[in-house]
């Protein structure tokens, strides 16, 4: 499976091999942000635990899994020939008063990327600055998204 977004400078592409999985599987889920523009590299500014992120939402309950990133400014170089690809990593935040603690708790515990059955929109985003430094330029806010079934 596959989803894509893009403006005039970028693509950011989500993909996984299969649109099915089981509840024991660990998921596979990658995103790559490739840059379109007409120059020989491109300077992005975004947070330093990365320019692209993920989100989880259980689409029969209310489990919502949402990007997180570090609120400081790391410089990333990319280029035609050299996109900026990530697998799937979690982030998110949740009290312990969420109904849903305990299993934010254990989902952020597992190493692996696994979910119980269900419909899942997984979702890759991708925010940062283009050009002038942290916070100015040009913003990019880019989402895919598809939907996975865990049987």
């Amino acid at each position: 499976m596959r989803a894509e977004q893009s403006d005039r400078d970028f693509t950011l592409v989500i993909s996984t091999p299969k649109a099915t999985w089981s509840a024991n599987e660990a998921i596979g889920v990658g995103a790559s942000l490739r840059y379109l523009g007409d120059q020989a590299e491109g300077t992005l500014y975004g947070s330093g635990s990365g320019v692209v992120g993920f989100s989880v939402q259980e689409l029969n309950g209310d489990k919502e899994m949402g990007a997180a990133w570090h609120d400081d400014c790391k410089t990333y170089t990319i280029s035609p020939q050299q996109p900026i690809s990530t697998a799937y990593r979690k982030s998110g935040g949740w009290g312990q008063e969420d109904p849903n603690a305990a299993f934010y708790d254990a989902f952020f515990a597992d190493p692996l990327f696994h979910l119980p059955r269900g419909a899942w929109k997984l979702t890759a985003l991708a925010m940062f600055s283009f050009g002038n430094g942290c916070g100015q330029g040009r913003k990019v806010d880019l989402r895919a998204s598809f939907t996975i079934t865990v049987v």
